[in-house]
Parts: structure tokens; C-alpha cells; sequence
């Protein structure tokens, strides 16, 4: 995972008061439950008592109790009640469960992946779809999440995988794809056509492009596809753990104002959604290794552009939360031919 970033990791509707809930996370066993307020509170799944899990256990006053020797919990690790320790009794402050930052925004559940700090972020969403409809789906891949998003970002592989879908047209010629990144947000315009005998334009030769772009991804692991104005497709790729991710399919729009034909208007294009996406997985779990990255051996072309910012990006921001500095080396310039 990318350290200090905000990842959606549930849908809200997942989490309902007064119990908890255990889910694999960001590689971690994690309990999800709301506190009083109606707050989510983000959890390891672990008591420090006796290590066991605390997520069988139950929600009282507020606090997530253990079910194995009644320990009691608030909303930020710190234990509230000892049983046998009596309701006065000591409370040492070894007692403490860790905790996750976490927020709830636009459906979805985040949780800050790295150390706390006084100020954060804002959330790697898309503001301007707050008022549309949308209905979700949810689909578990076994495959590192990292596969997930390389796909959502390739270009060159429509006419093949998707030759009966989205590909149809035998649009195999990828001129660019102009990309853009900036302030950790990729954004693709794609640029496919049919193959007439003449060379692809390369990345660096395409023109800026007018209106706004057709794929955007924003870090850790949002992507968006653009369709119009009023309709668009949201991916969310929730790392669960180095085999698996959970991915959230939205088909968003606002056309449609009555709210039963809004409704049923995306759960059919979310019915399409999900087809496309089988196709994306039968391909995408035979990739090995499961983990996508620069060293692992792989080549790319001028069109697999998005996919190189991306890992890249990705490999920049890890080693800057640990202080190093990127490895020049045959792959890295590979990788920089690429992009131009």
C-alpha cells in the first residue's frame, strides 16, 4: 500500500449500527462499528488483553466489548472498563487497540493508511458527482489490487479483451494516449482507431485534447470512467490482501430526475458493468506475479503510457514516505521510452 493516503474501503450501507463487523482490509484483520454519535470507527480486529478477535463481540455504552473477557473499548482504542477489574478498578494504558483515521463520505467508508496527524487530506473523490443516482455493485478478485487498476488504465487491450463489448470496431491503433498527472490525479484521453497502415501517434506528438478526459484515476484507488456530463462509471479497487481486492462498480447518473427510473436506469448499466468487468478478470488473474511493478520484468509500449505513470507514481510515493530515492537503472529507462 501507498503510506498517508485516504483508501475507500467499505460501502457505508456495509456497516449498520449497533454491532460490529469484521472485514479484510489494507492486508489487515479490521472491525468496523459506530459509536454513539453514529460515527465509524475503524478498528484492528485484535484485543490486546489476549489477542483475541474482538469483532464477535458487541456494541454497549458507546464501546466495542470483547467478547472473551468483557474488556470495553471506546471509539479511540482506549479500554473503559476492565470487568474484573471491578467499574472503578485500573485501567492500564496498555490496554489500547489500534485504531484507523476514518471518515465516512459520498457512500463509502475511508481509512487513512499511515501515521495520524492534526491535518489530512482531502478525500481522492469526485466532488461533482454529489446529487446523482447510482447504484453499486461488488465484485472480489483474487488478484492483487494493483492488477485491478493496470487494466482500468490500458488502453491498447479494448479490441481484444472486450471484442464483443466495448472493443467492438477493431479500434486497435492507440495514438498516445495523451496523459496527463498531477497533483497524484491521472487523467487519459484516449485516442483509439482502426489500423490503416500508418503509424500510431506517439504520447508526446498528441495534441492537448478538448473537453475533458475519458479515464481518470485519482491515488490511491479511485477511477472514474467520463461518459457525459450526467453519466459516468466508478471503480473503487479496496485492497483486502496481497491476493485479493474487493472492487465497488458505481454506474452514477443524472439525467433521469424521478427517483424509481433513476434507480433502475443505472442497475441496468451496472448489469453491463459487471459483464465488461468478467471480461477484464478472466485475463487479468492470469497475470504473474500477482503484483504489478516497475522490476518485474515486464515492457511497455508508447500506449501503455497510463500504466507506466501510474506504477511509477506509485513506486515515487512509496519511497518518499520512507525517506528513499528511486533506482536509475535499465527498467526505469525502459519505462521513461515509454512515456514519450
Amino acid at each position: 500500500m501507498i503510506p498517508n493516503m485516504w483508501y475507500a474501503v467499505l460501502e457505508s450501507s456495509e456497516v449498520k449500527p449497533g454491532k460490529p463487523y469484521a472485514f479484510t482490509r489494507l492486508n489487515e484483520d479490521l472491525v468496523f462499528w459506530r459509536d454513539k454519535a453514529n460515527k465509524i470507527v475503524v478498528m484492528r480486529d485484535r484485543c490486546p488483553h489476549r489477542r483475541s478477535k474482538l469483532s464477535p463481540g458487541k456494541i454497549v455504552d458507546g464501546n466495542i466489548q470483547c467478547h472473551f473477557h468483557g474488556f470495553q473499548y471506546d471509539r479511540n482504542g482506549e479500554c473503559q472498563l476492565i470487568p474484573a477489574n471491578g467499574r472503578t478498578g485500573p485501567r492500564p494504558k496498555v490496554f489500547q487497540c489500534t485504531t484507523y483515521p476514518s471518515q465516512e463520505a459520498h457512500g463509502f467508508i475511508w481509512a487513512w493508511y499511515g501515521e495520524p496527524r492534526k491535518e489530512y487530506p482531502p478525500l481522492p473523490f469526485f466532488d461533482d458527482l454529489d446529487g446523482f443516482v447510482y447504484s453499486t455493485a461488488q465484485k472480489l478478485w483474487d488478484v492483487h489490487y494493483t492488477r485491478a487498476i493496470e487494466g482500468a488504465l490500458d488502453v491498447s487491450h479494448l479490441p481484444f479483451v472486450h471484442a464483443k463489448t466495448i472493443g467492438r470496431g477493431g479500434q486497435t491503433l492507440v495514438n498516445g494516449p495523451y496523459t496527463t498527472l498531477e497533483d497524484n490525479k491521472i487523467r487519459v484521453w484516449v485516442s483509439n482507431q482502426p489500423d490503416q497502415g500508418l503509424p500510431a501517434i506517439k504520447p508526446t506528438q498528441v495534441p492537448p485534447p478538448e473537453g475533458p478526459a475519458g479515464l481518470w484515476f485519482n491515488f490511491p484507488n479511485v477511477w472514474q470512467l467520463y461518459l457525459g456530463k450526467d453519466i459516468r462509471n466508478v471503480l473503487i479497487f479496496a485492497p483486502v490482501d496481497d491476493d485479493h481486492v474487493m472492487i465497488y462498480l458505481r454506474a452514477y447518473q443524472n439525467k433521469l430526475k424521478l427517483p424509481l427510473l433513476g434507480k433502475g436506469l443505472t442497475f441496468l448499466t451496472n448489469l453491463a458493468n459487471k459483464y465488461i468487468l468478467n471480461e477484464d478478470y478472466a485475463i487479468t488473474r492470469t497475470q504473474h506475479p500477482k503484483k504489478a511493478s516497475l522490476n518485474i520484468g515486464e515492457h511497455f509500449i508508447p500506449g501503455d503510457r497510463p500504466i507506466a505513470l501510474y506504477l511509477r507514481q506509485r513506486r515515487d510515493l512509496i519511497l518518499a514516505a520512507t525517506g528513499e530515492n528511486p533506482i536509475e537503472d535499465a527498467q526505469e529507462q525502459q519505462v521513461e521510452e515509454s512515456l514519450t
